[in-house]
């Protein structure tokens, strides 16, 4: 019998369809493999593979990586550092409370920040700002250089996703403000006030300039205690280096429009029994000079460089043709030594006077606390136990922002020295529970804002704060 070339003899066929030797091993060893998959062997293998990811994590975080987040980080987070008490009372309402000054964008120029990159463009770093402001996840926020385009555009929308209401209030057309956001949930507004120093009186003191600065209150009633309200207000100072004249002026109203606020609040809302008063921002003004001591360090006596830089601010003319800008500056704002008229004395005695008559004082919340949780970075240059610094821009760096609790105050009283946590909470039901860490010098490199590090040339200070009910 004859087949074509592509035929196969059955015989053929059936022999190749029986396993070889080596098949045949195969097979059996694979059987062999699934009996030996128990449901213990599988809980066996799972638990291995477990212990084998742990000891990577344990790896990486040796090594200070996080291994949940191991992609480029946006910006560094830092921790609220918990303060140390002796006891604590059992019922308190407890707020994080956040000031930050943005960096308003229509501010920035190239010349100001050389060689920060594309983190400067609005659309790198507005989702890094937002992020930021999510992870603190504060209940009250005082922001400071809000665009007013962004206010309305972004940050009223998206902080309105998270739950968030808020006022703003800025000069004029000035293309950027102030605003406090503050968490609809926990509380109600009851009253708003806008203080704008340009036109506000200052006893017989009047504005050496235009500012175009403002400050912001809110009345924040507590959704679960009706009777109580915080009052908290944020501001940004004038900014000029021989402003400090002027700065000392607008501390004032930060303070006495504070007490005239409280006072309507009373009057108009008379189930409101305890009202608690917040003020936050940037104040332009460092630990050591006449607008921060005028207001924590009471009665104020100027002297020493304090005396020395008021006085020498009284002498600078700001030129109303470029806007209160000025001319260059050729002087030096704090000069070694400064020999002053009696015109000029006599504006420095009258802005103490001023000051020493108000029945109101501040406290800052780091001042009292910072250094009982972070000692290397608390009064580095100054003796108020303030942090080193909270703006670390391309030129300068050193301490702006705070966060003040106002207090009444007899004028009968010395209060020159940094109060005590003990104070604070017995003589203001106020107990401090934490404070966000700032960076020190040696931790910082090239001026802000940074891809990776920080999106601002500010830094964001938070407090902490139970009051006690």
């Amino acid at each position: 019998m004859t087949h074509s070339c592509g035929d196969t003899p059955a015989a053929t066929l059936v022999e190749s369809t029986k396993p070889s030797t080596k098949e045949k091993k195969k097979l059996d060893k694979r059987k062999k493999k699934l009996s030996e998959i128990t449901p213990e062997y599988i809980a066996e293998q799972r638990r291995l593979r477990e212990l084998k990811k742990e000891q990577k994590r344990q790896e990486l975080i040796a090594q200070g990586i996080d291994p949940d987040n191991l992609d480029p980080p946006k910006y560094i987070k830092r921790e609220l550092l918990s303060i140390p008490h002796s006891s604590i009372p059992e019922t308190t309402i407890d707020l994080k409370i956040m000031t930050y000054n943005l960096l308003a964008q229509a501010l920035i120029r190239r010349s100001m920040f050389p060689n920060n990159g594309d983190i400067l463009k609005w659309n790198k770093r507005s989702p890094i700002l937002l992020d930021e402001l999510k992870h603190y996840d504060c209940d009250i926020m005082c922001l400071q250089e809000v665009d007013f385009i962004q206010f309305n555009n972004y940050w009223k929308v998206q902080l309105a996703k998270l739950g968030y209401l808020s006022k703003y209030y800025r000069s004029g057309d000035k293309n950027h403000g102030v605003c406090i956001f503050y968490k609809e949930k926990l509380f109600n507004l009851v009253d708003t006030s806008f203080i704008d120093y340009d036109r506000e009186e200052t006893g017989n003191i009047s504005p050496r300039t235009i500012t175009k600065n403002v400050g912001l209150l809110v009345g924040l009633q507590l959704k679960s205690n009706p009777d109580k309200c915080i009052v908290i207000g944020t501001t940004h100072l004038f900014w000029h280096p021989f402003g400090t004249y002027e700065r000392t002026r607008q501390t004032y109203l930060v303070l006495s429009k504070t007490k005239e606020f409280v006072k309507r609040i009373q009057t108009l809302h008379p189930h409101i029994t305890k009202t608690w008063k917040i003020f936050a921002g940037d104040f332009n003004s460092q630990p050591f000079d006449s607008p921060y001591l005028s207001i924590t360090s009471k009665p104020i006596s100027y002297d020493n460089r304090c005396k020395r830089v008021i006085a020498c601010s009284t002498s600078f003319q700001f030129s109303k043709l470029r806007g209160g800008d000025g001319a260059e500056d050729e002087e030096d704002p704090v000069p070694e030594s400064f020999d002053a008229t009696q015109e000029q004395l006599d504006m420095v005695q009258q802005m103490q006077d001023l000051h020493n008559k108000l029945p109101l004082r501040a406290i800052s919340m780091y001042s009292v606390a910072y250094k009982t949780v972070d000692e290397k970075n608390a009064g580095v240059d100054n003796d108020r136990g303030e942090p080193f610094f909270s703006n670390w821009a391309y030129t300068w760096r050193g301490l702006l922002d705070y966060i003040f609790l106002i207090k009444d105050w007899e004028p009968t009283e010395t209060n020159k020295d940094v109060d005590s946590l003990e104070q604070l909470e017995s003589e203001e039901g106020v107990i401090l529970k934490s404070l966000l860490k700032l960076p020190h010098a040696d931790e910082m490199n090239l001026g802000q804002p940074r891809e990776g590090e920080y999106p601002s040339d500010h830094l964001a200070l938070i407090a902490e704060i139970g009051f006690a009910v």
